[in-house]
């Protein structure tokens, strides 16, 4: 299948000399590349920054891995650091459980970093070196289909579907997966975003919790208080910043838009996207900072933080940085329950990132490596890795929401609970455009959302301009 991923692979192989893919086959499995940066580098995750530039803490550590058996079948499974070191041990502890219940196959974990995950996996793709499985951003495993590396799991999926796993799970969670009948991966955590509230600033105000964009606004416009250094509303709108377009995205699904028809042709210049365009205008230009347009997570949460802000758009960390930071604060906040826009009530939704695991064409143990992705996704090991860090990851699973995890308070009961049923992310609702939509990168920020916002241009002719700018990105074959 030839795309514009195609061009971006082999543009970054290019750029890695033979030198190079012969110290990666020399060094196997061992430190990894060194790797100039591509036009790619941020090509395939879309998690929000304040995420990707989390360093996790020295404490605690996974306990002792155990050796090989002999004869075993030895497979590697690299991930992203998802969470703090309490998340992280925990997945190596459901890899040395696997690894000790099932002696026949050894799993080797490794850690890659956020920054350069993806030009790792490309250069030991390219090198014939990939791993069995790996974890990676919301768009990953699409790529990986269209360069033909991605291991069809569909078997998996029709056994899920058949023992009832797939009516577990959130929808989103699997039907997100289904790429022109091929199924290159499997949702395994949500990565959340919401609306928390100052539930005293609303009651000072005597403000009810809305459920509309109308009432949004009307409560925006009765907190914001300048005068007194509260604002009514902080976002992100920073350029070049993959968080200023995840409050765009998520007024754009409520709008009842979308970033692709059911052709995978792109529909920026549309009347949803002009309308969650304006809204957000008005939202900033009325109701927030005027620095909004330099804003991105960190300086959200800290205006929220220190009481500058009646609400805040940020990400389901948010509230392990309440717990750590402001527990004093702690229970007069809320979480604003997914909105109702132009889109009607079919459209209440938030943004939720689907976190895969996918295996890889290259593998040379398929059936090894699904038996162990099967494992991983069982609930029961899938719980162990939400309990270690309640927030660092969402269920995928309906029964995990009486885990006492996800009761421990309101804040993140309501978060798992809009996680599961109100969820989705940019592929929403249809997956033809898949890797079009997983090479934008920060080029709605760029192009919509910052000159809109800072005052440069009208949403109108930003809207055109995303419409021809990035329609290329879309392109298929035969198109």
């Amino acid at each position: 299948m030839a795309t514009k991923g195609n061009d971006a692979f082999h543009d970054l192989v290019a750029r890695i000399g033979a030198d190079e893919l012969d110290r990666r086959r020399l060094m196997k499995r061992g430190a990894g590349l060194g790797i100039a940066a591509s036009a790619i580098g941020s090509l395939l995750s879309v998690r929000g920054s304040a995420a990707q530039d989390a360093t996790p803490v020295a404490e605690p550590q996974a306990q002792p891995t155990i050796v090989p058996a002999a004869g075993a079948v030895q497979l590697e499974y690299w991930e992203l650091p998802r969470g703090q070191a309490s998340f992280m041990a925990q997945l190596q502890d459901n890899v040395t459980e696997f690894n000790r219940t099932h002696p026949e196959i050894y799993v080797t974990m490794r850690e890659l970093a956020f920054a350069d995950y993806t030009q790792k996996i490309l250069a030991a793709v390219e090198a014939g070196d990939s791993p069995d499985m790996s974890g990676g951003g919301a768009g990953f495993p699409f790529v990986m289909a269209a360069q033909n590396q991605a291991l069809d799991i569909t078997d998996l999926y029709q056994e899920w579907e058949a023992d009832g796993t797939l009516a577990d799970m959130s929808p989103w969670a699997y039907e997100k997966w289904d790429f022109g009948g091929m199924h290159p991966g499997i949702t395994w955590q949500f990565d959340t975003r919401g609306i928390f509230y100052r539930k005293d600033l609303f009651e000072q105000a005597d403000v009810a919790v809305p459920t509309t964009w109308e009432e949004f606004k009307a409560a925006a416009a009765a907190l914001h208080k300048p005068d007194e250094g509260v604002m009514g509303i902080a976002v992100p709108g920073k350029q070049g910043s993959f968080d200023t377009v995840q409050f765009y995205m998520q007024l754009l699904f409520q709008a009842g838009g979308s970033l692709a028809d059911e052709e995978g042709n792109p529909t920026f210049d549309t009347p949803e996207h002009l309308a969650a365009l304006e809204f957000l205008k008005e939202l900033v230009e009325k109701y927030a900072a005027p620095g909004t347009p330099s804003w991105a997570f960190t300086e959200v949460g800290r205006a929220f933080l220190q009481g500058t802000a009646a609400m805040a758009f940020e990400g389901g960390w948010f509230i392990r940085d309440l717990r750590q930071s402001a527990s004093d604060m702690l229970e007069n906040v809320g979480l604003l329950p997914p909105l109702e826009g132009p889109g009607g009530p079919d459209r209440r939704l938030v943004i939720s990132f689907a976190n895969p695991w996918m295996l890889y064409a290259q593998s040379e143990h398929p059936e090894e490596a699904k038996t162990f992705l099967r494992w991983m996704m069982e609930p029961d090991n899938l719980r162990k890795l939400y309990e270690s860090e309640p927030g660092a990851a969402w269920p995928v699973y309906r029964s995990l929401l009486d885990s006492p995890v996800y009761q421990e308070n309101e804040l993140i009961a309501t978060m798992a609970q809009h996680t599961v049923e109100n969820g989705v992310d940019y592929w929403y609702p249809n997956t033809a455009a898949a890797v079009g939509i997983a090479s934008l990168g920060t080029s709605i920020a760029d192009i919509i959302v910052n000159p809109v916002i800072s005052g440069q241009r009208s949403p109108q002719d930003a809207l055109a301009d995303a419409q021809a700018s990035l329609g290329e990105m879309f392109q298929r074959p035969g198109a």
